[in-house]
C-alpha cells in the first residue's frame, strides 16, 4: 500500500509538472510589429491608382503621336520648386502607378531602372537600381512621362506630360488635383 501511495504521488507530481509546462507553453508573448526605421506616412494606394488611371486617360486622349511608336520611360514626379530635383515617396508611387496605367493603354513602356543582371545578397534578390553604372544602356526610349507636384490648399496638383526626347515637344499633357486624403493617408 505504501508503494501504491508513493507511486500515485510520483505520478501526480509528474502530471503537475506536465500541466505547468503546457500552461507555460500556452503563454502568448507580444511580438513587436515590424516598423521600418525610415517610416513614411502611408499612401492610400487603391485610391491613388484610381487617380493615376484618370490622369492616364487624359494623357491618352490628347496624345499627339502614334502609340505603337512611343517607347516611354516613366520618371519620378517631382515637387514644383526651384530645382525640380526632389522626389517624395508620393511622387515615386504616383510614377509607379502611372507606369502601369499608360502601359495598360497600349504605350510601350521601358523600365529604365532594371539592371541587366539580378543582384543577390543576404537580404534578397534585386533587379532595380538607381545607380547609373549598374543600369542597362541598351533600352531605347524616345519619350518620357514626367510630372510636377504642387501642394495647394485642396490637395496636390499633378501636372503630367509626355515629352518627345528628339525635340522636347510635349506630345501629351494632363492636370489633376489629388486630395491630401489620398496622397497622405493619415
Amino acid at each position: 500500500m505504501k508503494h501504491l501511495i508513493a507511486g500515485v504521488a510520483i505520478l501526480a507530481s509528474g502530471c503537475q509538472t506536465t500541466v505547468q509546462q503546457s500552461q507555460e507553453q500556452k503563454k502568448v508573448y507580444p511580438v513587436a510589429q515590424y516598423q521600418p526605421a525610415n517610416r513614411i506616412a502611408p499612401i492610400n494606394d487603391y485610391l491613388l491608382d484610381e487617380y493615376a488611371e484618370q490622369i492616364a486617360m487624359k494623357l491618352m486622349a490628347n496624345l499627339d503621336a502614334e502609340p505603337e511608336l512611343v517607347r516611354l520611360a516613366v520618371t519620378s514626379f517631382v515637387d514644383l520648386d526651384d530645382n525640380l530635383q526632389y522626389a517624395s515617396r508620393f511622387g515615386n508611387q504616383l510614377a509607379e502607378s502611372m507606369l502601369t496605367e499608360v502601359q495598360a493603354y497600349g504605350l510601350n513602356v521601358v523600365d529604365h531602372k532594371v539592371m541587366p543582371v539580378v543582384r543577390i545578397d543576404g537580404n534578397g534578390d534585386y533587379t532595380y537600381s538607381r545607380d547609373v553604372k549598374q543600369l542597362n544602356s541598351q533600352g531605347v526610349i524616345n519619350a518620357v512621362l514626367s510630372g510636377t507636384l504642387l501642394y495647394k490648399g485642396n490637395g496636390v496638383v499633378v501636372n503630367s506630360r509626355i515629352t518627345s526626347l528628339s525635340d522636347q515637344r510635349i506630345i501629351a499633357s494632363a492636370k489633376y488635383t489629388i486630395p491630401y486624403s489620398v496622397a497622405f493617408d493619415e
